[in-house]
């Protein structure tokens, strides 16, 4: 610990943090200041442990060993994840596994154990989801977005610098941990039986539970270990890694997402560690162009910062001019899901849209691309849109944007075995999407077979009590 006050501004991004440290807690430890020089503090590091200190207001003060900030003096690569970075994440619920990956039990997967209905991934393209696993290779990320829902407690980073783990350890240890998650659902009241066997068996992972998964060098390891193992992935990216999708082996469903329609807007919704994100955001968009499997453009919408209204001209126009450059087979475009207050990031309620809203700037940008597009699903309990090519999804007038796992599997296993050179393209795996999940069902893209669960308002709960 410092025996004098040390002040450092780090400037990063948007970011500008000080760090200090009083002589008091030097006081208390009785140790002198280390030989600490500017090449053994990463920027980085500062900036994650500065968010868990900002948003850890109702825990007591506790004295910060310089381990936890810089990690221990070793000569090879550091963990990924600090002491506190890993108190913190585990005390949400994530599970850690080894140095940089982890794995965490989806509200859905509850959800639709006790048969309260699906998530939107059910709805518009067939998961089953309480057999899908959320999980991720890589906790760092390089972007602070403003409307993260894991509060900025996971790592930063501009590459890989730290230990790394193996891609066979990094997959069974998620599946394990997983199953042992669900194990805890036994006895949970509404739970089927049935499911909850079923469960066991994971089919589906979406590797986006935090971070930036494609920064993990092994990534193409790691969806083959899944891909083995008969497990589809839905792997979701941030855009500033265009080489990396370039690299990318074929995955059951490859995202991009796209948080704002210009450079401005970009920087100040994600706040990116790069100085030339929008170079990276867009060679990233030009890669993915280049995949010939499922790709998929997923829009967060954030009132008065990436969308002023749902009617707004020129916002409309520059995400027009983004879709030409990637031109990808889908568009989900869905509300921003408030998480509560964080002291990284200003947002309130009313910065959610409504589904309306959601669903009248979906229709807007549908119109803007010429008919290449179509109005294909929707899932009102997410505040969720999905628009669709229509020359590879509408088949005789009937929207086939449901995913043929069985096929999938088949294919890549064919793709291996050549050692890629047998390619497939989105064509070979699709089928029939149902009527319940089309854009303006009576039904909401909620599946029929669930029962849907409405939570008792406050006013009726009191009026229970007095009456």
């Amino acid at each position: 610990l410092w025996s004098k006050k040390l002040n450092r501004r780090v400037h990063h991004g948007s970011f500008r943090l000080l760090v200090e440290k009083d002589d008091a807690l030097a006081k208390k430890s009785g140790k002198d200041k280390p030989d600490v020089s500017d090449e053994e503090v990463e920027p980085e590091d500062l900036i994650n442990d500065k968010y868990l200190e900002l948003d850890d207001e109702d825990e007591e003060p506790a004295l910060v060993d310089l381990e936890d900030i810089v990690g221990p003096k070793t000569d090879g690569p550091q963990e990924m994840v600090t002491k506190a970075q890993r108190k913190s994440l585990t005390k949400e619920g994530y599970k850690i596994i080894g140095s940089h990956s982890a794995v965490k039990l989806c509200r859905w997967t509850k959800h639709q154990l006790r048969g309260r209905g699906g998530c939107y991934k059910h709805t518009f393209y067939g998961i089953t989801s309480y057999q899908c696993m959320e999980a991720t290779p890589s906790l760092a990320c390089a972007n602070k977005c403003v409307f993260c829902w894991r509060h900025h407690k996971n790592p930063v980073g501009k590459e890989w610098r730290w230990k790394m783990d193996p891609p066979d350890m990094i997959v069974s240890e998620a599946i394990n941990r997983h199953r042992q998650m669900i194990k805890t659902m036994r006895g949970v009241p509404g739970v089927k039986p049935e499911r909850l066997e079923e469960a066991f068996a994971v089919q589906h992972c979406a590797l986006s539970l935090v971070g930036e998964p494609i920064m993990y060098p092994r990534i193409n390891e790691l969806v083959g270990e899944l891909h083995e193992r008969k497990i589809s992935t839905f792997l979701v990216t941030n855009a500033q890694f265009p080489k990396a999708i370039e690299d990318l082996d074929p995955v059951t469903q490859l995202y991009v997402s796209i948080d704002a329609s210009n450079k401005d807007a970009l920087k100040e919704i994600d706040r990116p560690l790069f100085g030339d994100f929008w170079e990276r955001f867009t060679g990233s968009l030009k890669a993915l162009r280049t995949k010939g499997q499922r790709t998929v453009y997923r829009l967060t919408l954030v009132k008065q910062w990436n969308m002023e209204d749902e009617n707004d001209d020129e916002e409309l126009n520059q995400y027009a001019k983004l879709l030409e450059i990637g031109q990808p087979d889908l568009i989900e475009i869905k509300a921003v899901t408030y998480c509560g207050k964080s002291d990284a990031s200003n947002l309130t309620m009313k910065n959610v849209p409504w589904h309306s809203e959601v669903r009248k700037f979906a229709q807007a940008l549908c119109d803007r691309t010429g008919g290449k597009y179509g109005t294909a699903a929707e899932h009102v309990h997410s505040c969720c849109t999905l628009l669709a090519r229509k020359d590879i999804y509408l088949r005789d007038g009937e929207w086939y944007t449901w995913i043929n796992y069985p096929k999938f599997h088949q294919l890549m296993k064919d793709y291996y075995a050549s050692n890629g050179k047998k390619t497939f393209s989105s064509l070979q795996y699709l089928e029939k999407t149902p009527s319940w999940a089309l854009w303006g069902a009576a039904e909401e893209g909620f599946d029929p077979v669930e029962t849907r669960h409405y939570r008792k308002k406050k006013s009726d709960k009191a009026s229970k009590t007095l009456g």
